[in-house]
């Protein structure tokens, strides 16, 4: 998630987090930084302002890691494939057994969801990882929808807040435009009642 930062996760519109939460969570993840005084790259607990870090050190060890295949940048994959979150969702949750007719490339992984079903990156989600602070199921379904929901998010971080802006436009011009139609008649009617038409 190349666009990402850890400060990102507390503003309006996203996950919301505290400032503290998003400190705690920066601190978690070691980021390179440097070069030092000696030349040298060195890790830092993280900063609010850093951005993800990536899961892997360079592309070849991404491809190495999948199958040959480079992994896309999250951070904006709900608006580069058609269908967006809705995409997402249906192969977080459509991996399934391959038919027994279908042959299968080394590394690949059966999905029906995603284009010629096979595809690199192994299921990423099982039921019961991450637990819920209240009585959602875990399950792949759900955490497919929070996922879904997330990357949409940071696709479009101000989405909701241009939504907003957008209504109060169209309100003011609505109220605008009948101030307008007002103050025009009122002027006219003073118009004619001061010079009134003549008639031929």
């Amino acid at each position: 998630m190349d666009l990402v930062s850890f400060r990102n996760l507390g503003e309006p519109g996203g996950p919301q987090f505290s400032e503290a939460a998003v400190k705690a969570l920066a601190e978690s993840a070691q980021v390179t930084d440097g070069p030092n005084d000696k030349g040298e790259m060195f890790k830092r607990p993280g900063r609010p302002s850093d951005r993800f870090p990536a899961p892997f050190p360079n592309e070849e060890a991404a491809r190495a890691a999948n199958g040959g295949s480079h992994p896309p940048d999250l951070s904006v994959i709900a608006k580069a494939r058609e269908g967006g979150p809705d995409y997402i969702y249906s192969v977080l949750t459509g991996y399934k057994d391959k038919p027994g007719d279908m042959e299968m490339a080394p590394g690949m992984h059966y999905n029906t969801a995603f284009p010629g079903h096979q595809i690199a990156m192994p299921p990423p989600l099982a039921d019961g990882v991450v637990p819920y602070t209240d009585d959602t199921e875990q399950t792949v379904d759900n955490y497919a929808k929070d996922v879904s929901a997330f990357l949409m998010w940071t696709a479009e971080p101000k989405l909701e807040q241009r939504h907003m802006l957008g209504h109060r436009v169209i309100i003011f011009l609505f109220v605008f435009a009948i101030i307008m139609f007002l103050a025009k008649k009122a002027v006219w009617k003073r118009v004619n009642k001061d010079h009134p038409p003549t008639e031929a």
